[in-house]
């Protein structure tokens, strides 16, 4: 039976060696191109999409290749938000796949050489601690959690914080406690309508989900159609000045060879001049100023006539460019005039209400503003349907809740990618109890506000949170302390001091850079301090990893180390039994 699996072509191809060496290969170029891709992608979707899958998708892989391109200074497209975000096809072995090859390689290779000698045990004890790390490492992959714990001085919690996933919690106040009921993120996210014998009737469903948003109230609105305004303003007048540099070069190349120094030395007058402007807010009367003075400059350095003044001052495309800004300056004066119109926020806020507002605007600032017509006139009404179409756009159409009430619109923003920032989903949410509706509600996790939902005489809490992990156990930070290197910014010692209060006993425990807490099978680190405007430290950050599959790690290290000490050992007294009877 022996000889028959040896000759099986799927037996021989699992013991070759040319796979292992394959294997070893394609993992060098995962771990290549993983490590390029976590630049335009971040840490954590780089991982997931390179090392904790099975293939590489089309999406990772372009992210990956564009960074080659970027390092070898070749010009690449990069990739888009909706890329980083859905996967493509799979094009590439991922890390899980070749590992699980490497696995079943070294396992069947193993048993297909394995011969039973004193002389290869340690060896053989080797190979088992390799795979023992191999199994484990997979484990530790799906079962680890890691979390967050933000605390000041005095807090008390008995619950961590995931940094990736949200969750909808629903609480009933009860008997000093509450009953809360916990709605993954995913389910708003897929629109699930959702049910739950807790809920006591209640059904949740999601009219609109934004991964990555910002709710706004009506001032916030018109405040970002004047920096979007302020931004394309900004643009022509850099047209302008681009423009101004460019003929201020050329006079100076033409009166490199000039024998009247008093041009030289007002030209580079009117550069600073330039360059004085170009750091500061400029005014549109000083630019205009400006280019008629580089004219001048032209005309004097260049001999031209007054039969060619035409050709400098009424050049088309600056004159667009001046009156471009000049319109971008007065749409922003009627964004003002308008948010002090409607008076910051609308009282109940729907869509038809504030539409009626911006149409009654512009007659009442034709009326308000008899003497100056015009393009003021023509500025407010192209803001008004520029404003019609975003709060169309935005406007979330909630109907209760206070959220919803100070916050009518919502603002969508890129997914953020990079480990250090965390997207705020925002959600639309539709709520009914036993099919009657009770109204749509507005849940963000930009804010930590609980909302009511009135059904009889019950009152349930709402609030859209980043996930929790509850302990058995409660901390409380009493202090913490944040030292530095003299005359350096550079960090020499965080530690926070806690309580940790158990079921049978409390006692005080300094978490610092390198002494964590364990409790609890988690283990606390001391992950970093934030401060206050006035420089003092005020909070501190834990992370916490919960890993049930932690002593793997240590029982494969141990079994190698034992097995390399027995190979050492066994060669080492036969290479003295050698010697002695050599010597005898």
């Amino acid at each position: 039976m022996m000889n028959a699996l040896k000759t099986n072509p799927v037996y021989q191809f699992f013991t070759s060696l040319r796979l292992t060496v394959t294997l070893l290969s394609i993992s060098l170029v995962i771990i290549f191109f993983g490590t390029l891709a976590q630049e335009p992608m971040g840490l954590n979707i780089a991982v997931e999409r390179y090392f904790k899958s099975f293939f590489i998708d089309a999406h990772a892989a372009e992210a990956g290749w564009f960074m080659l391109l970027k390092l070898v200074q070749v010009e690449g497209t990069p990739l888009t938000p909706e890329k980083i975000i859905n996967p493509g096809w799979p094009v590439f072995p991922g890390g899980y796949l070749v590992g699980s090859l490497l696995l079943i390689n070294l396992v069947v290779a193993y048993y297909h050489r394995f011969e039973w000698s004193a002389k290869k045990a340690g060896i053989y004890m080797t190979h088992v601690g390799i795979v023992t790390l191999l199994v484990g490492q997979l484990f530790t992959d799906i079962l680890q959690e890691e979390s967050f714990v933000h605390m000041e001085r005095g807090d008390r919690r008995n619950y961590t914080v995931s940094f990736d996933d949200n969750e909808l919690a629903l609480m009933l106040p009860a008997g000093g406690s509450n009953r809360v009921v916990s709605i993954p993120e995913i389910m708003l996210k897929d629109k699930t309508n959702i049910q739950h014998p807790d809920l006591a009737g209640l059904t949740v469903e999601t009219e609109k989900y934004w991964r990555n948003a910002r709710p706004m109230t009506v001032s916030q609105l018109i405040d970002l159609d004047r920096d979007e305004q302020q931004a394309l303003r900004q643009a022509k007048v850099d047209q302008v000045f681009a423009v101004i540099q460019t003929r201020i070069t050329a006079l100076e190349e033409r009166l490199q060879q000039s024998p009247h120094p008093e041009n030289r030395k007002a030209l580079t007058t009117l550069k600073g001049r330039a360059f004085q402007q170009r750091a500061e807010a400029v005014e549109l009367r000083s630019l205009a100023s400006l280019l008629g003075r580089v004219g001048e400059m032209e005309m004097e350095i260049l001999g031209l006539g007054e039969s060619d003044k035409q050709l400098i001052f009424n050049q088309k495309n600056l004159r667009e460019m001046l009156v471009a800004a000049r319109t971008f300056d007065d749409q922003r004066t009627v964004g003002e005039l308008f948010k002090s119109a409607v008076k910051g926020n609308l009282p109940q806020g729907t869509l038809d209400e504030f539409n009626a507002q911006a149409d009654h605007f512009v007659p009442t600032l034709r009326n308000y503003r008899e003497g100056e017509m015009g393009a003021m006139i023509q500025a407010a009404e192209k803001f008004i349907i520029r404003i019609k179409q975003r709060a169309q756009k935005f406007h979330t159409g909630t109907t209760e809740g206070r959220l919803g009430d100070y916050f009518r619109f919502v603002q969508p923003l890129a997914p953020a990618f990079d480990q250090n920032d965390r997207n705020q989903p925002v959600a639309v949410l539709k709520i009914s109890h036993k099919g009657e509706a009770l109204g749509t509600w507005l849940a963000s996790c930009t804010s930590e506000f609980q909302q009511s939902i009135s059904v009889g005489d019950q009152k349930w809490k709402l609030i859209l949170r980043p996930k929790r992990h509850y302990l058995g156990f409660h901390l409380t930070l009493v202090n913490l302390k944040w030292e530095k290197y003299r005359g350096t910014e550079i960090p020499k010692n965080f530690q926070s001091r806690v309580i940790v209060e158990g079921s049978s006993e409390s006692r005080p425990v300094d978490i610092s850079m390198n002494e964590p807490l364990r409790e609890g099978g988690q283990t606390f680190y001391q992950y970093q301090m934030n401060q206050n405007q006035l420089g003092a430290t005020v909070q501190t950050v834990l992370q916490v990893v919960k890993n049930p599959n932690w002593r793997t790690a240590y029982i494969g290290c141990l079994i190698v180390a034992l097995g390399l000490i027995y190979q050492f050992l066994f060669h080492l007294i036969g290479f003295a039994r050698k010697r002695k009877k050599a010597a005898a």
